[in-house]
């Protein structure tokens, strides 16, 4: 897209008319100031009613001599401008060409640069400039303006200005880099998708992707008429595996980890179609509004029986009831503004004496409390009698709402007498005004998305987006993911920083295999079992709704370095051998070209693709892939030397099992589970 303002200067000389001389008309000496007079004085005769008539002593021959001859009028080139297409690509060289109207003989040519990163110009004074576009440190698009002067022998001159608008053009490494951090592990087919666009042009297209649900992908139970908790995680891969909204489903996964429910060990357990509901309410809302999603999330049944305000009542001390604090407490420390006042970049903000300040009390405690009062199952008959709907928001019965008045944050009070649905507005708007709430999940979805211990800075600028999106809306998922990924934190454009990136999630390396290996059954079941027991963690499996990890959580070998690494604390021995044994299981014993016979309902890698690379190309050509697709160009050389050496071992073996033994080492490497 180009934007041309084009401002044409003309320098024109005029000639003057002619004097008068002794036949010119003059009026007489007694005439009034203010009589009117002929401008040209070529009257012909008296008007009626004229106070002041003149004789007519002018004739048409001394007219024309008398007027005098004007000069001709010099005109300046006309000029316009031609740049290339709607897109341009850092460091690309692009010719911007002059279009003259008319006489393009003796024209001299100046053209200069007035705005944006200096570009270096060739033949500036042609019709034609060929520029070198810089390669900016910035995944922002760059304007830089051109200007033209065009003289003609008589000196006169056109300026016009063209700007050109250059966006990035991804390399496959710097691909591979967004796309580790905004999908569930990208395939080389993504990464050479992304590759040549701009970070923006690829979230923006992921941005307006169609939804890729769950609930289609969920199946009764062989020989049964209806799903069981299994048929809920074999979705969940076949919809990870195969969506090409990949950055939604990042998020949502994500948000699965900050909004937890759980199935593992609750009444959950026998409600699969709720909990594809409850994530599938996570995807709907991951580029939605933030306040939408936290009414869905206080809603949804599911939520409601895993922290137990669904079937909350007010209070009635005779029968020993009183309303449940559970939802009240965790919406507030987990979901909203967590435990401690916080500053606009995450740090916490400190009283006279240097302790935290508390973002609440029992006191809004209660208050929450009696708000999620009254609400149940959709459609049930009677309060005593619910639905057991789990797919569709809770209801309200008035009667069982209390009606006493509501103490909220910042000294907000709900009046009594206040309706159930009017009380739950009016409490899940206070919580989302709340100043806290831009920091707190800001930094969340960093650490979720790019790296464990973003600056306050870098925090301050997301939190900042989340409080007004540039348009005046607070709480746009969409715009705060976008400028998650595309802060230089994130791209590491122009900055380096001692501390980058994140521990890679045991089940997210687990699904890069997977998606990379097109992991698939015969029977097209992806039927895992243990995952918790093996990786530590699944989706919505987590042990409490303190999720697997808590985003503040520090290693011995880090308590004094003030720094966090979440992922860490299910890194126990147990779950780091069984992590490390589900690889060799899927990447060894289960590689489908090692296999003479395959059995119908076991999952199998297929590395067809890769071994081709290790067949025509070589083993370097097969590291070179894996530094893309597995890395994201940071395979250090330690790791790439003891791949070399590895392989070594196996020259004498098929081409499936080098492939087998490679990946595996891979996957136990420090670099691949780091994400940098």
């Amino acid at each position: 897209m180009k934007t041309l303002v084009l401002l044409i200067t003309f320098l024109a000389l005029t000639g003057c008319g002619g004097g008068s001389d002794s036949n010119s008309n003059v009026a007489p000496e007694n005439s009034s100031s203010d009589s009117p007079t002929s401008s040209t004085g070529n009257n012909t005769g008296s008007q009626p009613g004229d106070n002041n008539e003149q004789p007519d002593n002018t004739d048409d021959t001394n007219n024309d001599q008398d007027s005098g001859t004007q000069d001709d009028i010099g005109v300046a080139p006309i000029v316009d401008v031609k740049t290339p297409g709607n897109i341009v690509r850092k460091g690309a060289t692009i010719v911007i060409d002059s279009v003259i109207t008319g006489d393009s003989s003796e024209l001299t040519y100046v053209w200069t640069q007035i705005a944006g990163p200096a570009a270096t110009l060739v033949n500036s004074n042609s019709p034609s400039l060929t520029v070198i576009l810089p390669e900016t440190s910035s995944p922002n698009q760059d304007d830089l303006v051109f200007a033209l002067t065009v003289t003609n022998n008589e000196g006169l001159s056109t300026y016009t200005e063209a700007t050109i608008e250059s966006v990035n053009a991804m390399s496959e490494l710097q691909a591979a880099s967004l796309l580790q951090q905004g999908t569930l592990g990208p395939t080389y087919a993504e990464i050479q998708s992304a590759a040549g666009k701009s970070e923006e042009e690829w979230i923006n297209e992921q941005l307006e992707m169609q939804t890729t649900y769950h609930m289609p992908f969920l199946e009764n139970y062989p020989d049964k008429e209806q799903p069981n908790h299994i048929n809920r995680i074999d979705a969940w891969w076949k919809a990870s595996i195969n969506a090409p909204d990949q950055l939604r489903q990042r998020v949502a996964f994500a948000l699965s980890e900050i909004f937890v429910v759980s199935d593992a060990n609750s009444a959950l357990r026998g409600e699969p179609e709720g909990m594809t509901t409850y994530y599938d309410m996570l995807l709907k809302n991951a580029f939605g509004n933030f306040r939408t999603l936290l009414e869905s999330v206080t809603l949804s049944p599911v939520m409601g029986v895993y922290l137990s305000h669904l079937g909350n009542e007010k209070a009635d001390l005779e029968k020993n009831i009183r309303p449940d604090e559970n939802y009240a407490r965790e919406v507030m420390q987990l979901f909203t503004i967590g435990l401690d006042e916080l500053n606009l970049d995450g740090t916490k903000k400190l009283d006279n004496d240097g302790n935290a300040i508390p973002t609440y009390s029992q006191t809004e405690i209660g208050g929450f409390a009696k708000v999620f009062t009254g609400w149940t199952f959709a459609y049930s008959a009677r309060w005593n009698r619910p639905s057991k709907n789990y797919t569709l928001p809770m209801q309200p019965f008035s009667e069982y709402h209390s009606s006493q008045e509501k103490h909220l944050l910042n000294n907000e009070v709900i009046p009594a007498g206040t309706g159930a649905e009017e009380s739950m507005q009016l409490a899940l708007d206070n919580l989302f005004m709340h100043p806290n709430v831009a920091p707190f999940i800001s930094k969340q979805l960093i650490q979720r998305l790019v790296k464990s211990n973003p600056t306050p800075a870098y925090v301050q600028r997301i939190a900042l987006i989340f409080n007004d999106n540039g348009t005046g809306t607070r709480g746009d998922m969409a715009a705060v993911v976008k400028a998650i990924l595309l802060d230089d934190e994130a791209r590491k454009y122009s900055s380096v920083f001692e501390h980058s990136g994140k521990i890679k999630e045991p089940i997210l390396t687990k699904l890069h295999f997977w998606r990379t290996l097109n992991a698939a059954s015969q029977l097209n079941r992806y039927y895992t079992w243990n995952l918790q027991s093996t990786y530590g963690q699944g989706p919505l499996l987590s042990p409490s709704v303190f999720n697997f990890f808590r985003p503040d959580h520090k290693p011995s070998e880090l308590l004094n370095s003030g720094l966090v690494a979440p992922e860490l604390q299910i890194a126990t021995d147990s779950n780091m051998i069984s992590t490390t044994n589900g690889h060799y299981s899927d990447l060894i014993w289960r590689m489908a070209e090692r296999k003479n016979t395959l059995n119908p309902n076991t999952i199998y890698m297929y590395g067809a693709a890769q071994i081709s690379i290790l067949e025509s190309a070589g083993l370097q050509a097969l590291l070179d892939h894996y530094n893309i697709v597995y890395f994201a160009g940071s395979m250090s050389d330690a790791t790439r030397n003891a791949l070399v050496d590895l392989d070594s071992y196996f020259l004498n073996r098929s081409p499936a099992d080098r492939v087998s033994q490679l990946l595996y080492m891979v996957s136990l490497s420090p670099d691949f589970n780091y994400q940098n």
